[in-house]
């Protein structure tokens, strides 16, 4: 079953644009042909230009809508262009959005089926600008390609007159409260609209995370969410399906998903297959000015009201270390705003340090070679954000890790040592399920192949559940 493009919000009848369109790299430069939604970076884009920056680009196709369209309402959707877009259609300008992260829609009224349409896109994105970026700024060591204009899917939907508005829901799983071992969700369908409900309630007491009401040590892997041939875009449906039962696989019922919103459609694979999220916001690279904090608030507001219906989230990251070094009063602020936004999860005001005094869960990294010296308390909850790092060596590769092993095998019993070292906290999150570009670090390659044993990771992880059962743990995922 292949998930749709928004799946808390799907309307059977629409219409694909995602394929090949125009695009001006720069103003007045010759077209080019590019495969939507990767972005120009992207090999499967077809331009496949990673290094290059392009800071203006345009995008140009041609569409026509169904007969039975006519006299219906069309909606335009955008699933997520990185920066700033500007929409026009047949050479009106029809909508503005500001904002990588985050899908938008255009109303479009009721199209005349007989004739082709034009769609244009235009699209700013500075490289060195005050826009929210993660890992965005150019291959090398910790950092990755940028991703430029278009990079989730575009659609048409059908808008019907509804005259009125039942709802029909359905139990899947018997209403049960939705976790990592029983993923229950209730379908909804409201005005030909359909969505999804997961119930299930998330505290921290006793310096330990609770899920439903039972205490649980949380066993997590760092997610960066890049391809090697589609950069910031996943390849496909499935390959999205495939990194959340890997997470699974090795043990993990946790996904740090770091300095990026992934696609909707994974967060749709962790609801149903039962994965928990820790979301990170990603970081501009300056946060000194009001236009910098003023393009955070917003994209924050966007991604929290957007992906509150997921139930698998568990807990918003605010900040990264001391990524743009945010003001501690802007800190302060944006906690409280996340806050009184959404109760349900647990709000971190930075993972790794610049704590503020008022986060939820104290947050440390530490690439170490013992991690027995970090304590949580029913006052001060902690665990570790970031640990691990350890690089399987490859040969003629340089790259970026804190620590070299030789063999899969070593690499295991890396993780399985490390880990078993961990003090008496809250739970842990393991850098990194994959290799990306030159950042080797990864329990599987970058095209997605084990590096570790799958068993022996998985067994590692076991091992730290019935070691922690009465501190609290859960069964395998």
């Amino acid at each position: 079953m292949s998930s749709p493009p928004l799946p808390l919000e799907v309307r059977d009848d629409r219409l694909s644009l995602d394929g090949t369109w125009e695009v001006q790299l720069e103003p007045g430069s010759p077209s080019l042909p590019i495969v939507v939604p990767f972005t120009f970076e992207a090999p499967l884009s077809g331009i496949g230009h990673g290094a290059e920056v392009h800071e203006r680009v345009r995008y140009r196709r041609s569409f026509r809508v169904p007969e039975r369209w006519d006299g219906v309402d069309v909606l335009l959707r955008f699933g997520g262009v990185d920066w700033h877009a500007v929409v026009s259609v047949d050479g009106e300008e029809v909508a503005s959005h500001t904002g990588g992260y985050t899908h938008f829609s255009v109303a479009l009224g009721p199209l005349d089926s007989s004739v082709e349409h034009e769609l244009v896109v235009d699209v700013a994105d500075p490289a060195e600008g005050y826009q929210p970026r993660g890992k965005q700024r150019g291959s090398g060591g910790i950092w990755y390609t940028r991703a430029t204009g278009i990079w989730r899917p575009v659609w048409l939907e059908a808008v019907p007159v509804v005259d009125s508005a039942p709802v029909t829901k359905t139990l899947v799983g018997g209403g049960r409260p939705w976790s990592p071992e029983d993923p229950c969700l209730a379908e909804l369908v409201t005005a030909g609209v359909r969505t999804y409900r997961g119930e299930r309630t998330v505290e921290l007491r006793d310096g330990r995370f609770h899920l439903n009401g039972e205490p649980r040590f949380l066993a997590g892997v760092l997610d960066q969410a890049y391809w090697p041939d589609g950069v910031y875009t996943a390849p496909s449906d499935e390959a999205l399906r495939r990194d959340v039962e890997l997470v699974k696989e090795f043990g993990f019922d946790l996904a740090r998903m770091h300095m990026k919103v992934a696609d909707p459609r994974w967060y749709d694979w962790c609801d149903r297959l039962g994965l928990m999220v820790a979301q990170d916001i990603p970081s501009p690279l300056d946060l000194s000015t009001p236009e910098a904090q003023g393009n955070y608030v917003r994209e924050v507001d966007e991604i929290v009201e957007q992906l509150r219906g997921h139930p698998c989230i568990v807990m918003w990251i605010l900040f990264n270390e001391a990524w743009g070094d945010p003001p501690e009063e802007f800190q302060r602020e944006l906690v409280h705003r996340v806050r009184a936004s959404d109760s349900t999860r647990i709000v971190v005001d930075a993972s790794g340090w610049t704590h503020r005094g008022i986060t939820d869960l104290r947050d440390v990294h530490d690439y170490g070679d013992d991690l027995s010296a970090h304590r949580s308390t029913a006052a001060e909850p902690l665990w570790i954000g970031e640990c691990g790092g350890v690089s399987l060596v490859i040969a003629g590769t340089e790259d970026f890790a804190y620590k070299h092993v030789v063999s899969g095998e070593a690499l295991a019993a890396e993780y399985a040592r490390l880990t078993g070292t961990l003090g008496d906290v809250a739970g842990f999150v393991w850098t990194q399920l994959t290799d990306v570009e030159g950042e080797l670090n990864g329990l599987l390659t970058h095209d997605r192949q084990p590096k570790a044993p799958v068993e022996l990771i998985r067994a590692a992880n076991e091992q730290l559940r019935r070691s922690r059962s009465g501190a609290g743990s859960a069964p395998s995922p």
